[in-house]
């Protein structure tokens, strides 16, 4: 199947009452109406590095079914969309309108670019969600997404010629997305759907802690999004200890920790979660944890981060100090050097996607130690495990949550 955008930013559908061909925008429901497939592959019909080498960008084609049945495709005069023409006629998208007509001359109005379902996919999940431009933390919000002339896509202040995004890198998608500006100017957007999350387990204390630090992180930390928590708590019992208006945000995890290396690696368990699996960034705090400043940066500095990241402990040496790791370190011959361990009590994660090896793997340590460990040792500790993953393949950052972060 491949679809076409016009050159006013909008897809060519067909009305299903009359076939009458119409524009449509790239988020509408289509509720009247069906997109134009012309039966000719997108990787035919879109230009990439391949049609360069191969010096073959031009195009000569024929449709040869559906409501475009009959018209001839050839390569416009941008080298990247495509003209339809018949009879001497070309199809032409009118400016700031849904009819679509023919004209006697191929110029932008007459310009058409193909698009795979995949990009179409891509485009309409493009809009529907919020983005963080990794080049300088701003956040672009859903309604600031606009489809435009000229194929173009903005988002809040950055302008797209989405000629010169087609196919889409979707190396990194749905979390990233790399974009060009000018044909060649790199800029990268982060999707951003945060959640935050707390582990609870235990005494009543514990529990007033963690509707605490809710509050805290809704009232002073001006935080609108989702919130999780993994407990053995029943979802009742959650809603009880938190204010009305907390209660619909709260996820409740259910985590049949039963003891103390449960409770502690029940923050790791997270990719273990498919819902978990649907946000960027996460941030895990520990019940402890009071907010009192707008956490919006924190987030999005998370997102555009490609590293776990965990606030440093600038008294906890890896060398010497057992809390964070050096007695497994020392057992498995690493040298840190003059490394310094960090608090395993905040983490912020970007993804899933990349980062749930890390995690799941302190979390098997963390249960395999429980096991194996002499008496008196701490080698089941979340810190010690979480700081020794890192050392060996993890590397958090221990300095993007440090403006941030009081411990």
């Amino acid at each position: 199947m491949t679809a076409l955008l016009t050159w006013q930013g909008t897809l060519l559908c067909r009305r299903r009452t009359t076939g009458e061909l119409i524009q449509r925008p790239v988020n509408s429901p289509l509720d009247d109406a069906d997109l134009v497939e012309i039966g000719i592959p997108a990787e035919r019909l879109q230009v990439t590095f391949s049609n360069h080498m191969r010096n073959d960008i031009g195009l000569s084609l024929q449709v040869a079914e559906g409501a475009l049945a009959g018209w001839s495709v050839t390569r416009a005069a941008d080298g990247r969309s495509i003209n339809l023409e018949r009879g001497g006629q070309f199809l032409s998208a009118l400016y700031r309108s849904e009819v679509v007509r023919t004209a006697s001359h191929a110029n932008d109005w007459e310009g058409f670019l193909p698009l795979s379902p995949t990009d179409i996919e891509t485009l309409r999940a493009i809009a529907a969600n919020d983005w963080v431009v990794r080049s300088n933390a701003t956040r672009v919000v859903a309604h600031d997404i606009r489809f435009t002339a000229f194929c173009g896509l903005k988002l809040g202040p950055l302008a797209f010629d989405l000629r010169w995004q087609v196919p889409f890198d979707l190396s990194a998608w749905p979390n990233r997305l790399t974009l060009l500006s000018d044909g060649w100017r790199i800029e990268q957007v982060c999707r951003f759907r945060p959640l935050v999350y707390f582990t609870a387990f235990g005494n009543e204390a514990i529990m007033r802690q963690f509707a605490l630090s809710v509050r805290s992180l809704v009232t002073f930390g001006r935080y609108e999004g989702d919130i999780a928590v993994m407990t053995d708590r029943t979802p009742e019992e959650i809603a009880a200890m938190l204010p009305a208006f907390d209660r619909p945000r709260v996820l409740v995890f259910p985590c049949p920790a039963r003891e103390r290396t449960g409770f502690m690696a029940a923050r790791y368990s997270i990719p273990d979660w498919p819902e978990a699996w649907q946000y960027q960034p996460l941030l895990y705090a520990d019940v402890d944890t009071i907010f009192d400043a707008d956490i919006a940066p924190v987030l999005r500095a998370i997102a555009c981060s490609d590293r776990i990241s965990a606030p440093l402990e600038w008294f906890s040496p890896l060398r010497t100090t057992v809390s964070v790791g050096a007695s497994l370190l020392q057992r498995d011959g690493c040298e840190p050097g003059s490394e310094i361990g960090f608090n395993s009590g905040t983490l912020g994660i970007p993804n899933l996607f990349e980062h749930a090896h890390p995690l799941r793997m302190i979390g098997r340590i963390m249960t395999n130690n429980a096991t194996l460990k002499a008496p008196g040792s701490r080698d089941d500790d979340d810190q010690v495990v979480a700081n020794y993953v890192s050392f060996k393949l993890g590397h958090f950052d221990t300095m993007l949550l440090a403006p941030y972060v009081r411990v």
